[in-house]
Order: structure tokens, then sequence, then C-alpha cells
């Protein structure tokens, strides 16, 4: 007699049991935890609202502000201030790993040769067999 329900192994069980407690450690990593859950409701309530301003007078702002951010900094934006050997050396590794397939080609060829005289001796092998 066969049924489709099979009794699971304690083995196969125990991989469950293994898995989920996996997935319920994992998940518990996306809550808060109560003691800082206090803590935050407390600063909440300690910090003031922003006013309410109107979206059209946010974005009307906003290149004043970029430009006010960038030139109060001093920093040009865009500037790449890498040392002279950077570029020789990434130029070299990138001709360096070019040039891999070039370093490996023979051994591919080798390879294939292999294959090639294998195929053949098997061949040969059969032929001799059958006789």
């Amino acid at each position: 007699v066969t049924t489709a329900f099979t009794t699971p192994t304690p083995n196969k069980t125990m991989r469950v049991l293994v898995a989920l407690g996996f997935l319920l450690a994992s998940a518990s990593a996306f809550t808060t935890s109560p003691r800082w859950a206090g803590h935050a409701r407390a600063r909440a309530v300690k910090t003031n609202a922003a006013p309410s301003m109107d979206m059209a007078e946010v974005f009307a702002n906003v290149p004043q502000a970029i430009a006010a951010a960038a030139a109060s900094d001093g920093y040009e934006y865009g500037a790449v201030n890498a040392p002279g050997w950077v570029l020789p050396v990434g130029a070299l590794a990138v001709i360096l790993t070019a040039a891999v397939p070039v370093l490996l080609s023979p051994g591919e060829e080798a390879l294939e040769q292999q294959r090639v005289d294998e195929e053949t001796l098997r061949n040969e092998g059969r032929s001799s067999r059958r006789k």
C-alpha cells in the first residue's frame, strides 16, 4: 500500500526547524526593539516641527540653495586630483587583462588536440575489439 503522504524523517524535520529559526532571527532585524522605540518617541516629541512651506516656494529656492552651498565650501565639483601614476598603471592593467586570452590560447589548442587524440584512440580501441 502506497500513500501520497509520507511521514517526515527526524533529519528533515530538524532542517525545517533550523531554517525556520534562521528566518525568524533575520526577520527581527527589521523590527524596532522596545527600549529604542520609547527613546525615539521621546525624541520626536521634543523636536519642533518645521513650518509648512508651499512646494512652489521650495522648488523656486533650490537653485539658490545649491549655488550657495557650492560657493560656501570652496570645493570645485568635478575636479579630479589623482596622482600622476594612476593613469599609466591603469592603462597597463587594462592591456595585460586584454592579453590573457592570447596568453591562454596555446593551452586551449593543446586541449583540443588532446581531445582529438583521445577520440582517435577510443575509436581504434572499439574497432580492435570488434575483430
